[in-house]
């Protein structure tokens, strides 16, 4: 008797199950091949008058990003200091079906709301230079801005004399990196305004690091104190910048020196020709590319494998990539030359020195 035609529907129905299982494994598989080609990852700015955030932060993370992830696409948008703008810009990047979002706040406090919404969808949060306070966010990169305090500071305390008169302008009070830079001017400070070996003739916060702002600062400063400033406190190089107008205004620029972060164009040749004592270096060829290997690492579902460190938010510990801040001054201004920052970010020395007097690295 043949009895193969009572196997036959089973073995029929065994081959389609074992096909169905090897369909669905490819299906699986390139669907997770699919998820390291690409993904949409937004890079959120805070405002335009920082020369960095487009001119280095931007294009430096993408081509970051694009290389480690080729089917990536990155939108760079910028919020031109609106925190409202910027929340518009996040919940539109989210309805496009943004994966990650990169976000250099402009309102430390009030973009935990943009955190909390992506954390609702799903999508993690990476703050860019500047932490983002009582959210649930998944991961920071910066620089320790209590350091960059503590090189501005530590440069005026050791450039001026016992009794001198000081000024300090700090950027945006809505920025939590500008708070620890104050937290760091004043670590330094403090004792010495306390002991009277240095004079606090006046203290300001600056709405957006404006340096125009800084400017009108400084020059009210200069009216009510007659003139009778010896150093100035300056948190950024830009601000720098708008301060040493108003003291050249008043026949002070040079006389009275200030500090910066960033080592901006216009910060080093203030170093340079002795207008601005210090700039603290902040490398952001590093950030940016921290940044996209953490993003990258979310696209493809991986460990980013460079976090260093954790800072509390007020919320969650956060994991964090922090770098390194070198102080610049006339004296290793040359560190810049060496490392390929002038050549990377200005063009070359020729580019930084032009009209500028043969001292310094322009001889």
């Amino acid at each position: 008797m043949d009895t193969s035609r009572f196997f036959r529907p089973r073995m029929l129905a065994v081959i389609l199950a074992l096909a169905l299982v090897v369909t669905a494994a490819f299906t699986l598989t390139g669907c997770g091949k699919k998820s390291k080609k690409g993904g949409l990852v937004a890079f959120l700015l805070p405002e335009n008058v920082t020369p960095r955030w487009e001119g280095s932060d931007a294009p430096t993370f993408k081509t970051a990003l694009m290389k480690a992830v080729p089917g990536a696409k990155v939108d760079v948008v910028n919020a031109l200091g609106d925190p409202a703008k910027q929340q518009q810009q996040a919940e539109a990047e989210l309805t496009k079906g943004a994966k990650v979002l990169v976000i250099a706040a402009v309102d430390s406090k009030a973009a935990a709301a943009i955190v909390k919404k992506a954390d609702s969808q799903g999508v993690p949060v990476i703050a860019y230079d500047r932490l983002i306070a009582d959210s649930p966010l998944a991961y920071y990169v910066s620089f320790n801005s209590v350091t960059v305090g503590q090189v501005e500071a530590g440069w005026m305390k050791d450039n001026t004399k016992a009794g001198a008169r000081l000024v300090i302008i700090n950027g945006s009070p809505a920025d939590d990196n500008a708070h620890l830079v104050n937290t760091g001017i004043h670590g330094v400070l403090n004792p010495l305004f306390k002991s009277g070996a240095r004079v606090k003739v006046a203290e300001q916060w600056t709405i957006n690091w404006d340096p125009t702002k800084a400017q009108s600062e400084m020059e009210q400063i200069l009216t009510k104190a007659n003139n009778k400033v010896d150093g100035v406190v300056s948190a950024n190089d830009g601000m720098a910048g708008g301060i040493i107008a108003a003291l050249k205004a008043q026949g002070l620029r040079g006389k009275v020196p200030t500090t910066g972060q960033d080592a901006s164009l216009e910060g080093i040749q203030n170093v340079i020709q002795g207008y601005q004592g210090v700039t603290a270096f902040k490398d952001f060829r590093l950030q940016a590319p921290a940044a996209a290997t953490i993003a990258a690492a979310v696209l493809n579902g991986t460990d980013p494998g460079n976090i260093n460190d954790h800072v509390n938010n007020g919320q969650v510990s956060v994991p964090t990539v922090m770098l390194k801040v070198v102080p610049i001054d006339k004296t290793n201004v040359s560190l810049l030359v060496s490392n390929g920052w002038i050549k990377s970010q200005y063009g070359g020395v020729s580019a930084v020195c032009k009209s500028l007097p043969k001292t310094s690295i322009c001889k």
